[in-house]
């Protein structure tokens, strides 16, 4: 038995599952469910792949008595921009969440990168030669099938099974239409590029001397032509489903990689540009039909290249009826706008944590603390925004600007590589244009958006290409020497280590699905069954802190409802729900939204016991020190206030919630029951006409409120 070159076998499939089952994989089990369904899969088999990649290179060194590593011209940007998530997470204002990740998004934490760097030089050390024609035909027959599915949604295959309107904007299995679209935006120039090399010139093709590729043929060869127009409808599956998606960021992704491709192509072969220029036009063109009949997700281009031209009536994304000066209406506030406030409360956080930030995967509470005021005058006035939408100014604010500096540096290493490749005038000059190009479309839609896991396997593990051999076969197998015993006691140590790693992947997923069940019992009502599953989930998991928080929150709604029925059952769910609650903010005191939990349990404890009114009160003071720009914190602390007796202090906060919110209904309407309280009913009239002069003039509560304040 070779066991090196079974090792060898291991990681080499490895690595082909992990690009061909990646995208694939969600979870729409009623049995087993995942509080995610999307990226939580993917990345527990991001971590599976990199456990058994990792183990097997162990074996491989310790049973061929060598250290296998190949240093590349990335090695030291990796290390770089690794150890700077090492001391962003060390100084990071929740530790716990910047190494697992925020809960529900997963990549992005300091395991995930480890993860990332880990695969690739993996890749690097241990596969000097690669089949790249199996490896590519692999990577688009993967995307082939992901847009198909898309396609299907499109036309209500599974419009039954989500909340979202799929059949509007198609997601398929990556679970989100500008993540589906961005991956399609890196597929297509690489689809383009295989076409282009099996582009006819006599009786052989341009560039096609790469002995793995094969592309070399005589006369009319009807394997390669099936071959070619399965690549070439691959383009046009892949450009469909990204039409569908409706995603600008992933429109001008694929553009402004397609522009880069072709002009590259011109600018390195000017003199055989003509061998080109036909299937530029027949692809370019077949794009632009596409948009016509189909339509971008661009309005204005829609109104003069598209089929709307020749429609009676134009399709308006967004009509507003007219507005007076004095009137709030949001409707459905345009995206290109929140990006804009999120990138001020993302540039905000980065000057407040100038070198390191606030810590990796900590975006979404950093911003409640600097979020800009005029968030709250937006449809999402009440989301919360886990990443800053621009993955720049997202690692900015979570690891600094040294984070942020080498993060650019190792994409201009990266560029510098494939530009360095492409002036070697090598044979697949193609292809390094559309891995260039296909870069540019993730720069791109990381600008507009942010990276996921997909978007983050094709960023760190597409330069491998750079750096393996696709010209030559593998080279002659060494004989490796006979193991001793101490070698096979630590191939022994080393497989034990492995399969321990894929056992805890295992009780991480199951912790998740019990987790999962149990939230989905809450949002049912039944409490009991609820708080059973939690029990298991933290148990399984008493590390994690949102389990205690869930715990805590479904224990206080169980206490409330045995409250008449089971007084000393309820007492004992009350205890259990403060002392979770404790548990996740030991571990996360910076969570707004753990002290937000904390603060219902015990403003619900005080219609037992009065004196935790002012233990609410303490949490909600607290929220409101992480989150200062928050309506509804200040909101729901005047109204902690109203029962503790303190009218003054409730009302100077409802004030602060309508400067804070010049739409909150909710808050008009109490500050005029205040007002009224204190037998001041010329200020309730006019807090109450005010809130129909700017949010609506036709409120009929409103009206009937107003009409019975006595004069």
């Amino acid at each position: 038995m070779d066991l090196v070159k079974i090792c060898d076998r291991v990681i080499k499939y490895a690595f082909y599952i992990l690009f061909l089952i990646t995208p694939f994989l969600f979870n729409p089990s009623t049995t087993f469910p995942s509080f995610e369904l999307f990226e939580w899969n993917k990345m527990m088999f991001v971590y599976l792949i990199t456990v058994l990649v990792a183990t097997s290179w162990v074996i491989k060194m310790i049973a061929s008595g060598n250290f296998i590593f190949q240093k590349t011209p990335l090695f030291w940007p990796m290390l770089f921009f690794l150890a700077t998530q090492v001391i962003a997470t060390i100084f990071s204002i929740d530790r716990y969440l910047s190494i697992w990740g925020y809960y529900s998004r997963f990549h992005g934490g300091l395991l995930s990168s480890i993860a990332y760097v880990t695969l690739y030089f993996a890749f690097v050390s241990n596969l000097a030669y690669i089949n790249l024609k199996q490896w590519l035909f692999l990577l688009l027959t993967a995307g082939a099938a992901v847009s198909i599915y898309g396609i299907a949604q499109r036309f209500s295959i599974d419009a039954h099974k989500w909340v979202q309107d799929v059949q509007n904007r198609v997601f398929s299995t990556l679970g989100q239409p500008n993540w589906l679209a961005a991956y399609l935006a890196i597929l297509l120039p690489i689809s383009i590029s295989l076409v282009l090399n099996n582009l006819k010139s006599g009786k052989q093709f341009h560039t096609s001397k790469i002995q793995n590729l094969k592309f070399k043929v005589q006369n009319k060869n009807t394997k390669f032509n099936k071959f070619s127009i399965l690549i070439f409808t691959f383009c046009i599956i892949f450009y469909i489903c990204l039409l569908f998606t409706k995603s600008r960021s992933g429109f001008l992704g694929f553009w402004g990689a397609n522009g880069v491709f072709w002009l590259i192509i011109y600018l390195t072969n000017r003199p055989n540009w003509k061998r080109f220029l036909t299937l530029f036009l027949i692809l370019n063109s077949l794009f632009l039909i596409l948009n016509f009949f189909i339509k971008t997700p661009f309005t204005q281009y829609n109104r003069v290249a598209s089929i709307e031209v020749f429609s009676n009536q134009l399709v308006i994304e967004e009509t507003k009826a007219p507005i007076g000066d004095s009137v709030i209406n949001i409707g459905i506030t345009d995206s290109s706008k929140i990006r804009e406030i999120v990138w001020q409360g993302a540039v905000d956080i980065i000057k407040n944590y100038p070198l390191f930030g606030t810590g990796p995967e900590t975006f979404a509470f950093a911003y409640y603390r600097f979020r800009p005021v005029s968030h709250n005058l937006t449809s999402e006035w009440d989301f919360l925004y886990n990443r800053a939408h621009n993955e720049f100014l997202n690692i900015g604010a979570n690891s600094g600007l040294i984070g942020l500096a080498t993060y650019v540096l190792l994409i201009a290493s990266i560029f510098t590589s494939l530009i360095n490749q492409l002036r070697k005038r090598r044979q697949n000059f193609l292809l390094i244009s559309a891995f260039i190009s296909s870069y540019i479309s993730i720069l791109i839609t990381n600008f507009f958006g942010f990276s996921v896991v997909v978007i983050g396997l094709f960023f760190f593990l597409l330069p491998v290409l750079l750096f393996v051999n696709v010209e030559k076969g593998p080279a002659a197998a060494t004989l490796a020497p006979p193991l001793s015993k101490p070698r096979q006691i630590f191939i022994i140590l080393v497989v034990l280590s492995g399969f321990a790693g894929v056992g805890s992947l295992g009780k991480l997923w199951l912790a998740d699905s019990t987790y999962a069940k149990a939230i989905s019992y809450s949002r049912a009502g039944d409490f009991d069954l609820a708080y059973q599953k939690i029990v298991v989930a933290t148990n399984l998991r008493p590390d994690e802190p949102n389990f205690h928080d869930q715990r805590a929150d479904i224990a206080g709604n169980l206490a409330q409802s045995l409250m008449t029925t089971d007084s000393t059952a309820s007492a004992k769910h009350f205890q259990d729900a403060v002392s979770q609650s404790s548990l996740a903010l030991t571990t996360s005191p910076q969570n707004v939204n753990f002290w937000k939990t904390r603060t219902r349990i015990l403003f619900a404890l005080s219609e037992i016991d009065p004196a935790f009114l002012n233990q609410a009160l303490g949490a909600i003071q607290l929220a409101m020190e992480l989150s200062p720009t928050d309506p509804k914190l200040t909101y729901n602390a005047a109204i902690v206030y109203g029962r503790l007796n303190r009218p003054e202090d409730a009302i100077s906060l409802l004030q602060k919630t309508i400067e804070l919110k010049g739409d909150y209904r909710d808050a008009y309407i109490a500050l005029s029951i205040f007002y009224i309280e204190q037998k001041d009913n010329a200020r309730a009239r006019e807090i109450l006409e005010l809130a129909l002069s700017r949010i609506n003039p036709n409120d009929e509560e409103i009206k009937n409120r107003l009409s019975e304040i006595p004069n």
